[in-house]
């Protein structure tokens, strides 16, 4: 028996049947590796999306971090620019010539000029209401329309001079 045994062992068909079911543990194991290194291969490549994605977004959103930069920069920049040009302007309205005359003038143009246009614009209207007949002429509509615009026009008047002639005087240093 133990012949026999040993016979069918060292026979070929066995062999046959050994190398097969080798070859195909060996084919086996070969598909099952190339599956896990497919399987580890797409995880690495959806990583490698992942990552370029994550790159893709943060360079974008450092471009918009630097033209947001850019804008700040090129906003200080004209405001500074302005600052400059009003400093310089304020300069030259309180140059002095140190010519008596010159300075004189230069002091009194502004409130010569407004009490001209003041006077011209009552002349005007005083010419204006006498050739019209006065202000009996105007029915009451008319009277309610034009003291309506003439308020309006006085208060508008009084907030441009005002706020013109302290706006436009000489800043003081200031103390920190």
């Amino acid at each position: 028996m133990i012949s026999t045994l040993a016979e069918i062992f060292a026979s070929t068909g066995l062999g046959a049947l050994v190398g097969l079911l080798g070859s195909w543990l060996t084919k086996h194991e070969e598909r099952r590796n190339l599956e896990l290194k497919l399987a580890h291969d797409i995880k690495m490549a959806d990583i490698r999306k992942q990552e370029a994605a994550f790159e893709f977004e943060h360079e974008l959103a450092m471009a918009d971090k630097q033209v947001e930069r850019s804008q700040a920069e090129g906003d200080i920049a004209r405001d500074v620019a302005e600052m400059s040009a009003f400093r310089e302007g304020l300069k030259e309205q309180q140059m002095i010539y140190r010519i008596k005359w010159v300075d004189a003038i230069r002091g009194v143009m502004r409130p010569v000029i407004t009490i001209y246009l003041l006077a011209l614009a009552t002349l005007v209207t005083i010419k204006i209401s006498s050739t019209a007949g006065g202000l009996e002429a105007l029915d009451r509509s008319a009277m309610d329309t034009l003291y309506s615009d003439t308020i309006t026009r006085i208060f508008f008047l009084v907030t441009t001079a005002v706020t013109w002639w302290f706006g436009s005087r000489p800043s003081s240093p200031r103390k920190i």
